[in-house]
């Protein structure tokens, strides 16, 4: 399931509404973050290709360019880019808001607390953390 489609076709349009806004609401979050952060490691890749020099002097701001695309389709803000292929739980932004979704509603269909819900959230992202550090880095 992609978190830009709707969970349930028998949710309410408010409650879809409601739902799209706050996943939106996230990835602007992570987009702005995302963007804060690359402003000054651009920078930082200009000034080294400045004083290098060379036939190459661009070759560390492409390296920020293609970092700046894998982390646009990973936030996937507008829902635009088809869904990453590789297997991983955190292969998206997408893929970690449904798996937090899918513990809640889980642990609401069950009646559980807040706390046990707390808790199994945090199993949940502690899982995809897990499986991100095996991993390594995330590639393309």
């Amino acid at each position: 399931m992609n978190s830009q489609q709707s969970s349930s076709h028998s949710e309410s349009p408010r409650i879809r509404l409601v739902r799209k806004t706050a996943i939106f609401q996230l990835k602007l979050l992570a987009d702005g973050l995302r963007d804060a952060l690359l402003i000054p490691i651009s920078l930082g890749a200009a000034l080294i290709g400045l004083i290098r020099g060379g036939d190459d002097a661009e070759r560390e701001l492409q390296e920020i360019f293609k970092l700046g695309r894998r982390s646009e389709r990973w936030i996937n803000l507008f829902g635009q880019h088809k869904p990453l292929v590789y297997a991983h739980p955190a292969r998206s932004m997408d893929a970690i808001i449904d798996r937090v979704e899918s513990v809640v509603r889980e642990q609401y269909q069950k009646g559980k607390t807040s706390a046990e819900e707390k808790t199994a959230i945090e199993e949940a992202l502690e899982e995809l953390r897990s499986a991100k550090k095996a991993e390594g880095s995330v590639e393309e």
